[in-house]
């Protein structure tokens, strides 16, 4: 039950990153926030490891489709928080947030290419539209500033 509330919780932390990404990317640069970043993440992978007691597995290795489906997958969020980085330092938390936040339309159109997912209604193409009509207001009225 409790992990029905975690992508909630996910929000809030997304929400008060960007807050506090704003702030720091005005004390310091893009890379070097993204270091202390990566130091954060091994801290809480080893956190992880130690309180579950699980280990790590790397049995992909062997299948080199898997080893290469796992390094994109792993990659590609650092890149997209990367682009997010520099809009944050060189327009505003607000304004990247909510143009990110056009990511789940992303999600249905690269499912749908990449995994063949056919199961798409009026009800996500919708919520799709109006996610970019949000997005486009967002980027538009900020481009007129």
């Amino acid at each position: 039950m409790i992990y029905a509330l975690f992508p909630m919780i996910a929000a809030m932390c997304y929400g008060l990153a960007f807050a506090m990404t704003e702030k720091a990317l005005k004390i310091t640069n893009v890379v070097t926030y993204m270091a202390v970043n990566s130091a954060s993440s091994f801290l809480i992978v080893a956190y992880l490891l130690w309180i579950k007691g699980e280990s790590l597995k790397f049995d992909f290795i062997h299948d080199q489709k898997d080893l290469v489906l796992i390094i994109i997958a792993a990659t590609i969020p650092t890149l997209g928080w990367t682009f997010t980085l520099f809009a944050v330092k060189n327009t505003s938390a607000l304004y990247a947030s909510f143009a990110e936040i056009s990511y789940p339309l992303f999600t249905v159109i690269f499912l749908f290419i990449f995994f063949g997912l056919r199961s798409i209604d009026w009800t996500i193409l919708l919520g799709g539209a109006l996610i970019m009509i949000g997005s486009f207001i967002m980027v538009y009225g900020q481009s007129k500033r």
